[in-house]
């Protein structure tokens, strides 16, 4: 396992590029990241370049909510087959 010297500020200091999703309309504003008392907008549609911590917690919010988007899909078609 590799140790990464912690920066002044507390992050890694390794930057990630990251693109999030851009629909022009519902999803279309920087998105707010906040970690230990500091503070990120991130730029949808292009590619950005954050720290690392920033794009874990990205990928983090995209897998919970891809796993809720099935759960919902689930129970829905569970409660629809009840209503049949």
């Amino acid at each position: 396992m590799a140790v990464r010297k912690q920066n002044n500020k507390g992050l890694s200091g390794v930057k990630k590029t990251i693109r999030l999703f851009y629909d022009g309309d519902k999803y279309k504003d920087p998105l707010f990241v906040g970690i230990n008392g500091m503070t990120w907008l991130v730029q949808r549609g292009v590619d950005v370049e954050v720290p690392e911590e920033v794009y874990e917690v990205l990928i983090h919010q995209q897998e919970q909510d891809q796993k809720t988007s099935s759960l919902i899909a689930e129970l829905s078609k569970e409660a629809r087959e009840i209503e049949a």
